[in-house]
């Protein structure tokens, strides 16, 4: 999978950004609905974007807040496991790094880890790890070849898509999806069909989801809270893309809204 150093021209970048663009643009068109589910959330700020390929409609709840960028915190593990592989740094799945013995909060940290473990525990030392074997003007580069949220990998002492400047909105991570999907990004074939593979979360009546949560914590000074669900129902061959992002209160996290977005999903149908 690795391509070792292997850049786009100007026109290539452009042509990464514009795709973006347009996936998001689309949105705006004649099958865009927008519908009140703030039931769903509770009283708190979030937004909820999904583009369903079956009818290419587009639905939305607080369009402003979808179009509004906030940190990707661990949703960024899903462009992250793709870079990884694309440049060999990581395997495939199953490549392994050991645990270096320190005792984090989650206890599911502790422990060895694979590709597949890191990115269904969202494991940050891991990433980490990833992030300084594929280095940071690299990874900066792979951030703007992918026209990913503002493209800014500065920031967040190796940590830039927790506390750096990285930012992306709810719109954008559906387009992002759609284009992995796809398989138009820049990146091999193999890579975007292995990250599809390791963000499967479950299957049931015929149905498969696949996703990846994001949490960021409040900081004094900083930027408020946030909770990501990002991801993917597949069935029958079609595809429903989503993005849910809850901001501004104390529950804001990823888990939230996972289960915010199950029960929207549960309520379209999907």
């Amino acid at each position: 999978m690795a391509t070792g150093g292997r850049r786009l021209d100007g026109t290539g970048l452009w042509g990464a950004a514009l795709l973006a663009l347009a996936a998001v643009s689309a949105g705006c068109g004649p099958r865009a609905e927008q519908r009140d589910l703030s039931a769903f959330f509770g009283g708190r700020e979030g937004s909820f974007v999904l583009y369903d390929s079956r009818d290419g409609r587009w639905l939305r709840h607080n369009p402003a807040g979808c179009a509004r960028r906030a940190s990707p915190c661990s949703t960024f593990k899903i462009p992250h496991t793709a870079v990884a592989l694309e440049t060999g740094v990581a395997s495939g799945p199953d490549f392994a790094l050991p645990w270096d013995g320190v005792k984090r909060d989650y206890q599911a940290w502790n422990a060895d880890q694979t590709l597949r473990s890191a990115l269904r525990n969202s494991v940050v030392w891991y990433y980490l790890e990833l992030a300084r074997r594929i280095g940071p003007e690299r990874e900066a580069d792979f951030v703007r070849r992918l026209g990913y949220g503002n493209m800014d990998a500065n920031g967040g002492q190796g940590a830039f898509w927790i506390q750096g400047k990285l930012a992306i909105s709810a719109d954008e991570q559906v387009a992002f999806l759609r284009r992995l999907w796809a398989g138009e990004l820049p990146l091999s074939p193999e890579a975007q069909r292995v990250t599809r593979e390791l963000m499967e979360l479950s299957r049931r009546d015929g149905r498969v989801l696949y996703g990846k949560t994001g949490t960021g914590e409040a900081t004094p000074g900083g930027p408020p809270a946030v909770g990501w669900f990002v991801g993917c129902v597949s069935r029958d061959g079609h595809n429903a893309f989503f993005a849910t992002r809850l901001g501004g209160s104390a529950d804001a996290t990823g888990k939230e809204a996972r289960r915010i977005t199950e029960e929207i999903l549960e309520k379209l149908r999907l």
